[in-house]
């Protein structure tokens, strides 16, 4: 009878340290993506320095009308643009990047009702992390699979529209930070139709925003025109900005 509590008391504290074990690991886990991270945001970072003085770096104030007219000026060769048609732009730029992210993760991520916290240039490591249970580090493999396929089979479609898995998701993010997104929220804005049209989009951004990124910012449309053509719904989801439904 001793000998079967002794063993009792044994299996007890080995179950309590082993959920302490796993729980360290997860935790683990998480503080090691928080720092890999960092360093891909340092390296990205240091990647558009050189196309720091043409567009305005995250968090920096807004331009006033001289600015905008000057960046105008030097967008076009010279040719005046109005500046409020340039700021127009910039914030539709930052509304398709961010419509392409939401809908890269939904088409991925088609079991999550919230994408709080999902990021397209780490959608591996968020793979990963959604099909490891935080408690036992059990992994539903079959969930993983479907992930893996999902995320292969859009990369590689958005490949052959220019789109770069190294590099676009870290510029559509950028382009989201620098420019925000569009604020309007009237589904019967004159604009609306306007900002549904891929030809009109594709002339004002090569008419008002800077040569050296438009090549990019133009794969960025593509991409989301593919989207909006496979998932049968509006370029720019109505109402404009409507993130909820995304």
């Amino acid at each position: 009878m001793e000998n079967t509590n002794i063993y009792s008391c044994d299996e007890e504290a080995f179950n309590m340290e082993s959920s302490r074990l796993l729980a360290e690991n997860a935790q683990l886990r998480k503080m090691m993506g928080l720092m890999q991270e960092n360093v891909e945001l340092r390296c990205v970072l240091k990647d558009h320095e050189r196309k720091a003085q043409i567009i305005t770096p995250p968090g920096q104030h807004k331009k006033d009308h001289n600015d905008l007219k000057e960046e105008a000026k030097m967008v076009n060769s010279g040719t005046q643009i109005d500046p409020e048609k340039v700021k127009k732009c910039q914030r539709i730029v930052g509304e398709i990047a961010f419509q392409l992210d939401r809908r890269i993760l939904c088409a991925i991520f088609l079991e999550q009702q919230r994408l709080y916290g999902y990021r397209v240039p780490y959608i591996k490591e968020k793979i990963i992390e959604v099909t490891t249970s935080p408690t036992t580090g059990k992994v539903d493999e079959k969930l993983r699979s479907e992930l893996y396929q999902r995320y292969n089979h859009i990369m590689d479609e958005l490949r052959k529209l220019g789109y770069n898995p190294a590099v676009h998701p870290h510029f559509t993010e950028y382009m989201v930070n620098t420019y925000g997104i569009t604020k309007d929220r009237n589904a019967r804005t004159k604009d609306l139709s306007s900002y549904n049209d891929p030809q009109y989009l594709n002339k004002m951004i090569t008419e008002c925003m800077s040569s050296d990124i438009v090549k990019d910012i133009i794969i960025i449309l593509n991409c989301l025109v593919y989207f909006a053509r496979e998932d049968g719904k509006s370029l720019l989801i109505s109402p404009l900005s409507s993130h909820s439904s995304l």
